[in-house]
Protein backbone atom coordinates (compact mmCIF):
# COMPACT_ATOMS: atom_id res chain seq x y z
CA UNK A 1 0.00 0.00 0.00
CA UNK A 2 1.63 3.52 -1.00
CA UNK A 3 1.24 6.38 1.73
CA UNK A 4 -1.27 8.23 -0.53
CA UNK A 5 -3.35 4.85 -0.04
CA UNK A 6 -2.75 4.89 3.23
CA UNK A 7 -4.31 8.45 3.94
CA UNK A 8 -7.05 8.03 1.86
CA UNK A 9 -8.21 4.67 3.90
CA UNK A 10 -7.59 6.21 7.34
CA UNK A 11 -9.13 9.61 6.56
CA UNK A 12 -5.96 11.23 7.99
CA UNK A 13 -3.26 13.89 6.12
CA UNK A 14 0.35 13.63 5.90
CA UNK A 15 1.65 16.23 8.50
CA UNK A 16 5.60 16.25 7.05
CA UNK A 17 7.58 16.05 3.79
CA UNK A 18 8.07 13.08 3.01
CA UNK A 19 9.34 10.59 0.35
CA UNK A 20 7.56 7.99 -1.55
CA UNK A 21 6.96 4.67 0.37
CA UNK A 22 5.45 1.29 0.21
CA UNK A 23 3.70 0.29 3.46
CA UNK A 24 3.72 -4.21 3.71
CA UNK A 25 2.30 -4.81 8.08
CA UNK A 26 0.88 -2.61 10.38
CA UNK A 27 2.02 -2.73 14.17
CA UNK A 28 0.42 -1.47 17.48
CA UNK A 29 3.14 -2.34 19.48
CA UNK A 30 6.63 -0.76 18.41
CA UNK A 31 8.24 -3.94 19.86
CA UNK A 32 7.12 -5.81 17.36
CA UNK A 33 8.08 -3.29 14.21
CA UNK A 34 10.40 -3.89 11.45
CA UNK A 35 11.77 -1.45 8.45
CA UNK A 36 8.18 -2.39 6.28
CA UNK A 37 5.87 -1.30 9.08
CA UNK A 38 3.08 1.32 9.71
CA UNK A 39 3.25 2.11 13.32
CA UNK A 40 -0.14 2.55 14.93
CA UNK A 41 0.01 5.21 18.07
CA UNK A 42 -2.98 4.25 19.84
CA UNK A 43 -4.38 6.84 22.17
CA UNK A 44 -6.74 5.73 24.80
CA UNK A 45 -7.98 6.54 28.41
CA UNK A 46 -5.18 4.98 30.19
CA UNK A 47 -2.33 4.51 27.09
CA UNK A 48 -0.73 6.90 24.65
CA UNK A 49 1.29 5.46 21.99
CA UNK A 50 2.23 8.71 20.98
CA UNK A 51 5.03 8.58 23.20
CA UNK A 52 7.10 5.79 21.90
CA UNK A 53 7.26 7.81 18.46
CA UNK A 54 11.34 9.05 17.61
CA UNK A 55 13.19 9.15 15.03
CA UNK A 56 14.88 5.69 15.64
CA UNK A 57 11.75 4.05 15.09
CA UNK A 58 11.90 0.89 12.96
CA UNK A 59 9.40 1.71 10.76
CA UNK A 60 8.26 3.48 7.62
CA UNK A 61 5.22 5.44 8.32
CA UNK A 62 3.78 6.54 11.48
CA UNK A 63 -0.03 6.93 12.21
CA UNK A 64 -0.60 9.34 15.26
CA UNK A 65 -3.56 11.55 16.64
CA UNK A 66 -0.93 14.20 17.48
CA UNK A 67 1.14 16.66 15.84
CA UNK A 68 4.37 14.72 15.83
CA UNK A 69 6.99 16.04 13.17
CA UNK A 70 9.70 13.44 12.33
CA UNK A 71 12.87 13.80 10.15
CA UNK A 72 13.25 10.00 8.92
CA UNK A 73 9.93 8.92 7.72
CA UNK A 74 6.09 10.48 7.08
CA UNK A 75 3.63 10.99 9.69
CA UNK A 76 -0.24 10.33 9.20
CA UNK A 77 -2.34 12.20 11.40
CA UNK A 78 -5.90 11.30 12.07
CA UNK A 79 -8.76 12.09 14.29
CA UNK A 80 -8.89 8.72 16.48
CA UNK A 81 -6.24 5.43 16.13
CA UNK A 82 -9.07 3.58 17.14
CA UNK A 83 -11.12 4.52 13.64
CA UNK A 84 -7.59 3.69 12.02
CA UNK A 85 -8.35 0.10 12.83
CA UNK A 86 -11.85 0.04 11.97
CA UNK A 87 -11.06 1.81 8.63
CA UNK A 88 -8.35 -0.97 7.75
CA UNK A 89 -10.20 -3.77 8.52
CA UNK A 90 -12.86 -3.18 6.39
CA UNK A 91 -10.31 -2.47 3.57
CA UNK A 92 -8.69 -5.51 3.94
CA UNK A 93 -11.97 -7.28 4.17
CA UNK A 94 -12.97 -5.63 0.56
CA UNK A 95 -9.44 -7.09 -0.82
CA UNK A 96 -10.03 -10.31 0.40
CA UNK A 97 -14.10 -10.99 -0.11
CA UNK A 98 -14.79 -14.44 2.33
CA UNK A 99 -17.62 -15.79 4.48
CA UNK A 100 -16.90 -14.56 7.73
CA UNK A 101 -18.19 -15.93 11.15
CA UNK A 102 -18.71 -13.99 13.81
CA UNK A 103 -18.91 -15.17 17.86
CA UNK A 104 -20.42 -13.49 20.62
CA UNK A 105 -21.94 -14.47 24.00
CA UNK A 106 -21.38 -14.23 27.99
CA UNK A 107 -19.30 -17.30 28.03
CA UNK A 108 -17.84 -19.96 26.22
CA UNK A 109 -17.13 -17.81 23.07
CA UNK A 110 -13.59 -19.35 22.65
CA UNK A 111 -14.60 -23.16 23.19
CA UNK A 112 -16.94 -22.27 20.27
CA UNK A 113 -14.85 -20.60 17.82
CA UNK A 114 -12.29 -23.64 18.36
CA UNK A 115 -14.69 -26.18 17.83
CA UNK A 116 -15.85 -24.10 14.66
CA UNK A 117 -12.30 -23.93 13.18
CA UNK A 118 -11.72 -27.71 13.93
CA UNK A 119 -14.80 -28.24 12.14
CA UNK A 120 -14.48 -25.95 8.99
CA UNK A 121 -10.41 -26.87 8.89
CA UNK A 122 -11.33 -30.13 7.56
CA UNK A 123 -12.42 -28.49 4.42
CA UNK A 124 -11.09 -24.99 4.57
CA UNK A 125 -8.35 -22.88 5.17
CA UNK A 126 -9.67 -21.34 8.46
CA UNK A 127 -8.25 -18.15 9.87
CA UNK A 128 -9.14 -17.63 13.44
CA UNK A 129 -8.26 -15.05 16.57
CA UNK A 130 -5.79 -16.41 18.69
CA UNK A 131 -6.23 -16.64 22.37
CA UNK A 132 -8.85 -13.89 23.91
CA UNK A 133 -8.13 -11.50 21.00
CA UNK A 134 -11.31 -10.28 20.81
CA UNK A 135 -11.32 -6.37 21.29
CA UNK A 136 -11.19 -4.16 18.25
CA UNK A 137 -7.16 -4.49 18.32
CA UNK A 138 -6.91 -8.01 18.29
CA UNK A 139 -9.76 -8.74 15.74
CA UNK A 140 -7.72 -6.01 13.83
CA UNK A 141 -4.43 -8.13 13.93
CA UNK A 142 -6.30 -10.72 13.36
CA UNK A 143 -7.48 -9.71 9.67
CA UNK A 144 -4.36 -8.27 9.04
CA UNK A 145 -2.84 -11.53 8.32
CA UNK A 146 -5.78 -12.56 5.75
CA UNK A 147 -4.24 -13.56 2.29
CA UNK A 148 -4.90 -15.36 -1.03
CA UNK A 149 -4.70 -18.61 0.67
CA UNK A 150 -7.77 -18.02 3.70
CA UNK A 151 -11.31 -19.64 2.77
CA UNK A 152 -12.82 -18.19 5.59
CA UNK A 153 -12.64 -16.18 9.15
CA UNK A 154 -14.44 -17.37 12.22
CA UNK A 155 -13.69 -14.11 14.72
CA UNK A 156 -14.55 -14.22 18.05
CA UNK A 157 -15.92 -10.63 19.36
CA UNK A 158 -15.60 -9.45 23.12
CA UNK A 159 -17.67 -6.80 24.73
CA UNK A 160 -17.95 -4.76 28.27
CA UNK A 161 -19.91 -2.31 27.03
CA UNK A 162 -22.95 -0.92 24.92
CA UNK A 163 -21.68 -0.35 21.35
CA UNK A 164 -18.56 -2.03 21.58
CA UNK A 165 -20.50 -4.91 19.26
CA UNK A 166 -21.94 -2.87 17.16
CA UNK A 167 -19.13 -1.26 16.22
CA UNK A 168 -16.89 -4.51 15.68
CA UNK A 169 -19.63 -6.07 13.91
CA UNK A 170 -20.17 -2.99 11.27
CA UNK A 171 -16.07 -3.25 10.92
CA UNK A 172 -15.99 -7.10 9.81
CA UNK A 173 -19.45 -7.42 8.33
CA UNK A 174 -19.98 -11.06 9.20
CA UNK A 175 -21.51 -13.33 6.72
CA UNK A 176 -22.77 -15.87 10.27
CA UNK A 177 -23.02 -14.93 13.10
CA UNK A 178 -23.57 -16.88 16.68
CA UNK A 179 -24.63 -15.93 20.01
CA UNK A 180 -23.54 -18.54 23.40
CA UNK A 181 -25.87 -17.00 25.83
CA UNK A 182 -27.22 -14.23 27.55
CA UNK A 183 -25.44 -14.35 31.20
CA UNK A 184 -24.22 -12.30 33.75
CA UNK A 185 -20.62 -11.42 32.34
CA UNK A 186 -20.10 -7.49 32.66
CA UNK A 187 -23.58 -6.99 34.62
CA UNK A 188 -21.62 -4.74 36.63
CA UNK A 189 -21.09 -2.65 33.56
CA UNK A 190 -24.67 -2.99 32.08
CA UNK A 191 -26.90 -3.46 34.73
CA UNK A 192 -29.05 -6.00 34.03
CA UNK A 193 -29.04 -9.23 31.38
CA UNK A 194 -32.11 -7.77 29.25
CA UNK A 195 -29.03 -4.38 28.62
CA UNK A 196 -26.58 -7.45 28.22
CA UNK A 197 -28.75 -9.06 25.59
CA UNK A 198 -29.37 -5.72 23.78
CA UNK A 199 -25.47 -5.41 23.51
CA UNK A 200 -25.01 -8.94 22.74
CA UNK A 201 -27.48 -8.91 19.78
CA UNK A 202 -25.61 -5.27 18.48
CA UNK A 203 -23.40 -8.42 16.65
CA UNK A 204 -26.26 -8.24 13.91
CA UNK A 205 -25.74 -4.58 13.15
CA UNK A 206 -23.21 -5.59 9.96
CA UNK A 207 -24.35 -8.72 9.92
CA UNK A 208 -25.38 -9.85 6.09
CA UNK A 209 -26.21 -13.71 6.28
CA UNK A 210 -27.68 -15.60 9.46
CA UNK A 211 -27.79 -15.51 13.02
CA UNK A 212 -26.83 -18.92 15.06
CA UNK A 213 -28.43 -18.80 18.93
CA UNK A 214 -28.57 -20.92 22.16
CA UNK A 215 -32.38 -21.68 21.74
CA UNK A 216 -32.55 -22.59 25.29
CA UNK A 217 -31.91 -19.30 26.07
CA UNK A 218 -34.46 -16.87 27.76
CA UNK A 219 -33.39 -13.79 25.89
CA UNK A 220 -32.16 -15.35 22.61
CA UNK A 221 -35.20 -17.91 22.22
CA UNK A 222 -37.85 -15.92 20.83
CA UNK A 223 -35.09 -13.84 18.08
CA UNK A 224 -34.98 -14.13 14.58
CA UNK A 225 -32.33 -16.80 13.77
CA UNK A 226 -31.91 -20.62 13.70
CA UNK A 227 -31.90 -22.11 17.29
CA UNK A 228 -30.48 -24.27 18.76
CA UNK A 229 -31.15 -26.69 22.05
CA UNK A 230 -33.02 -29.34 23.65
CA UNK A 231 -36.11 -27.20 23.57
CA UNK A 232 -38.29 -28.68 20.96
CA UNK A 233 -39.06 -25.36 19.31
CA UNK A 234 -35.63 -25.10 18.12
CA UNK A 235 -34.41 -25.52 14.91
CA UNK A 236 -31.67 -28.02 15.63
CA UNK A 237 -32.60 -30.34 18.86
CA UNK A 238 -30.91 -32.38 20.94
CA UNK A 239 -32.64 -35.75 23.04
CA UNK A 240 -32.10 -38.58 24.10
CA UNK A 241 -29.56 -37.05 26.58
CA UNK A 242 -26.94 -39.09 28.87
CA UNK A 243 -24.60 -38.11 31.08
CA UNK A 244 -21.57 -39.98 32.53
CA UNK A 245 -18.81 -39.38 34.32
CA UNK A 246 -16.45 -37.58 32.10
CA UNK A 247 -18.38 -37.39 28.98
CA UNK A 248 -22.11 -36.94 27.73
CA UNK A 249 -24.15 -37.76 24.38
CA UNK A 250 -26.82 -37.08 22.86
CA UNK A 251 -28.95 -37.95 19.76
CA UNK A 252 -29.17 -35.35 16.91
CA UNK A 253 -31.63 -36.28 13.58
CA UNK A 254 -30.31 -34.52 10.29
CA UNK A 255 -31.17 -37.13 7.32
CA UNK A 256 -31.08 -39.90 9.84
CA UNK A 257 -30.26 -40.40 13.32
CA UNK A 258 -26.92 -39.40 14.97
CA UNK A 259 -25.12 -40.03 18.30
CA UNK A 260 -23.14 -37.22 19.49
CA UNK A 261 -20.56 -37.93 21.81
CA UNK A 262 -18.47 -34.99 24.16
CA UNK A 263 -16.01 -35.08 26.56
CA UNK A 264 -17.19 -32.81 29.51
CA UNK A 265 -20.39 -33.83 31.47
CA UNK A 266 -22.13 -30.56 31.93
CA UNK A 267 -25.16 -30.00 30.35
CA UNK A 268 -24.85 -26.45 29.41
CA UNK A 269 -22.27 -27.65 26.67
CA UNK A 270 -25.17 -28.87 24.28
CA UNK A 271 -26.95 -25.87 22.88
CA UNK A 272 -23.41 -24.70 21.73
CA UNK A 273 -22.26 -27.76 20.71
CA UNK A 274 -25.37 -27.44 18.25
CA UNK A 275 -24.60 -24.19 17.30
CA UNK A 276 -21.22 -25.69 15.81
CA UNK A 277 -23.23 -28.37 13.82
CA UNK A 278 -25.23 -25.99 12.42
CA UNK A 279 -22.52 -24.09 11.30
CA UNK A 280 -20.82 -26.91 9.70
CA UNK A 281 -23.67 -27.23 7.73
CA UNK A 282 -24.37 -24.25 6.58
CA UNK A 283 -20.50 -24.33 4.88
CA UNK A 284 -21.04 -27.92 3.43
CA UNK A 285 -19.04 -29.94 5.62
CA UNK A 286 -20.31 -33.68 6.18
CA UNK A 287 -22.10 -34.38 9.45
CA UNK A 288 -19.71 -37.30 9.93
CA UNK A 289 -16.80 -34.96 10.12
CA UNK A 290 -18.46 -32.85 12.55
CA UNK A 291 -19.43 -35.08 15.30
CA UNK A 292 -16.32 -36.35 14.85
CA UNK A 293 -14.36 -33.58 15.08
CA UNK A 294 -16.50 -32.70 18.30
CA UNK A 295 -15.73 -36.07 20.34
CA UNK A 296 -12.14 -35.66 19.55
CA UNK A 297 -11.72 -31.83 20.82
CA UNK A 298 -9.80 -30.99 23.75
CA UNK A 299 -9.95 -28.46 25.86
CA UNK A 300 -8.52 -24.80 25.32
CA UNK A 301 -5.90 -23.43 27.71
CA UNK A 302 -6.97 -22.82 31.08
CA UNK A 303 -10.34 -23.43 30.39
CA UNK A 304 -11.88 -27.12 31.76
CA UNK A 305 -8.72 -28.32 30.69
CA UNK A 306 -7.90 -31.20 32.39
CA UNK A 307 -4.36 -32.58 33.45
CA UNK A 308 -3.23 -35.93 34.95
CA UNK A 309 -0.42 -35.75 36.71
CA UNK A 310 1.15 -38.97 39.00
CA UNK A 311 -1.11 -38.97 41.52
CA UNK A 312 -4.01 -36.38 41.00
CA UNK A 313 -5.90 -34.42 38.54
CA UNK A 314 -5.98 -30.70 38.41
CA UNK A 315 -9.14 -29.48 36.20
CA UNK A 316 -7.42 -25.95 35.33
CA UNK A 317 -10.39 -23.48 34.33
CA UNK A 318 -8.53 -20.35 35.47
CA UNK A 319 -9.17 -18.29 32.24
CA UNK A 320 -11.90 -16.33 33.54
CA UNK A 321 -15.03 -16.78 35.59
CA UNK A 322 -18.71 -15.96 35.23
CA UNK A 323 -21.40 -17.15 37.39
CA UNK A 324 -22.93 -19.03 34.53
CA UNK A 325 -19.46 -20.54 33.26
CA UNK A 326 -18.62 -21.10 37.36
CA UNK A 327 -21.81 -23.12 37.16
CA UNK A 328 -20.68 -24.94 34.31
CA UNK A 329 -17.37 -25.97 35.67
CA UNK A 330 -18.39 -26.80 39.13
CA UNK A 331 -21.59 -29.29 37.16
CA UNK A 332 -18.70 -31.26 35.73
CA UNK A 333 -17.00 -31.78 38.67
CA UNK A 334 -19.94 -33.19 40.04
CA UNK A 335 -19.72 -36.01 37.91
CA UNK A 336 -16.45 -36.86 38.80
CA UNK A 337 -15.96 -39.71 41.35
CA UNK A 338 -13.88 -39.63 44.22
CA UNK A 339 -12.16 -36.69 46.61
CA UNK A 340 -12.13 -33.45 45.10
CA UNK A 341 -10.46 -30.09 46.40
CA UNK A 342 -12.44 -26.73 44.90
CA UNK A 343 -10.17 -23.80 44.76
CA UNK A 344 -12.91 -20.72 43.76
CA UNK A 345 -11.59 -17.14 43.33
CA UNK A 346 -13.86 -14.26 42.74
CA UNK A 347 -16.03 -13.76 39.63
CA UNK A 348 -15.34 -9.72 39.34
CA UNK A 349 -17.26 -7.11 37.05
CA UNK A 350 -20.87 -8.14 38.98
CA UNK A 351 -20.98 -4.72 40.28
CA UNK A 352 -23.77 -4.82 42.82
CA UNK A 353 -24.75 -8.22 42.05
CA UNK A 354 -21.70 -9.83 43.26
CA UNK A 355 -22.75 -11.21 46.87
CA UNK A 356 -26.12 -12.20 45.52
CA UNK A 357 -24.26 -14.50 42.66
CA UNK A 358 -21.29 -15.52 44.56
CA UNK A 359 -23.90 -16.99 47.77
CA UNK A 360 -25.99 -18.61 44.96
CA UNK A 361 -22.80 -21.19 44.54
CA UNK A 362 -23.41 -22.36 47.77
CA UNK A 363 -26.53 -24.04 46.36
CA UNK A 364 -24.44 -25.90 43.47
CA UNK A 365 -21.71 -26.56 46.02
CA UNK A 366 -23.81 -28.06 48.35
CA UNK A 367 -24.49 -31.28 45.43
CA UNK A 368 -20.90 -32.19 45.62
CA UNK A 369 -20.13 -34.70 47.98
CA UNK A 370 -16.17 -35.59 48.86
CA UNK A 371 -15.02 -32.01 48.59
CA UNK A 372 -13.15 -29.72 50.41
CA UNK A 373 -14.03 -26.01 49.00
CA UNK A 374 -11.12 -23.26 49.29
CA UNK A 375 -11.48 -19.74 48.55
CA UNK A 376 -9.94 -16.64 48.01
CA UNK A 377 -10.81 -12.91 47.24
CA UNK A 378 -13.05 -10.16 48.40
CA UNK A 379 -16.55 -11.58 47.25
CA UNK A 380 -15.77 -15.71 47.63
CA UNK A 381 -16.16 -14.54 51.97
CA UNK A 382 -19.57 -14.96 50.67
CA UNK A 383 -19.25 -18.80 49.77
CA UNK A 384 -19.14 -21.71 52.94
CA UNK A 385 -15.34 -22.74 52.52
CA UNK A 386 -11.75 -22.46 54.15
CA UNK A 387 -11.20 -19.03 53.34
CA UNK A 388 -7.80 -17.55 52.38
CA UNK A 389 -6.22 -14.38 52.17
CA UNK A 390 -3.73 -15.20 48.95
CA UNK A 391 -2.88 -17.78 46.71
CA UNK A 392 0.07 -17.86 48.57
CA UNK A 393 -1.37 -18.98 51.65
CA UNK A 394 -3.73 -21.73 49.92
CA UNK A 395 -0.35 -23.59 48.03
CA UNK A 396 0.98 -23.43 51.59
CA UNK A 397 -2.05 -25.18 52.64
CA UNK A 398 -2.18 -27.71 50.08
CA UNK A 399 1.68 -28.40 50.06
CA UNK A 400 0.51 -29.94 53.53
CA UNK A 401 -1.93 -31.67 52.22
CA UNK A 402 -2.21 -35.55 51.21
CA UNK A 403 -3.87 -35.07 47.42
CA UNK A 404 -3.44 -38.03 46.03
CA UNK A 405 -5.93 -39.45 44.06
CA UNK A 406 -7.66 -36.32 44.30
CA UNK A 407 -9.36 -34.28 41.25
CA UNK A 408 -8.24 -30.36 41.67
CA UNK A 409 -10.99 -27.79 40.18
CA UNK A 410 -9.81 -24.30 39.90
CA UNK A 411 -11.61 -21.45 38.50
CA UNK A 412 -12.16 -17.57 38.98
CA UNK A 413 -11.87 -14.13 37.28
CA UNK A 414 -8.35 -13.82 35.04
CA UNK A 415 -6.88 -11.25 37.46
CA UNK A 416 -7.56 -13.43 40.68
CA UNK A 417 -4.22 -15.39 38.99
CA UNK A 418 -5.13 -19.03 40.13
CA UNK A 419 -3.01 -20.03 37.10
CA UNK A 420 -0.47 -19.30 39.69
CA UNK A 421 -2.32 -22.46 41.63
CA UNK A 422 -2.53 -24.64 39.10
CA UNK A 423 1.34 -23.58 38.11
CA UNK A 424 2.36 -24.83 41.57
CA UNK A 425 0.56 -28.46 41.31
CA UNK A 426 1.49 -29.00 37.89
CA UNK A 427 5.10 -28.23 38.81
CA UNK A 428 4.80 -30.09 42.43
Amino acid sequence: MNLEKLVSITKGKIINKYKKVLVDSFKTDTRLLNKKDCFIALKGKRYDGSKFINDNLKCKVVITEEDIKLKNFPVVKVDNTYDTLYYLTKYKLTKYKIPVIAITGSNGKTTLKEIIYNILTTKYNVLKNEGNKNNIVGVFETIQKLNSKCDIAVIELGMNHKGELEKLSNMIEPTTALITNIGTSHIGNLGSRKNIFKAKMEITSGLTGELIVNGDNKFLKKVNGYKCGTNYNNDLIAYNIKVFDNYLTFNICIDKEYLVKFNKPALEYIPMLLESIKVGLLYNIDITDIIKVIEEYKSYSKRLNEIKLDNYTVIDDSYNASYESMKCGLNVLSNVKGNKIIILGDMLELGKYSKKYHKKLNKILDDIDNKIALTVGKYTKYINSMHFNSNKDIINYLDNLDITNTTIFIKGSNSMKLYEIVDYLVCK
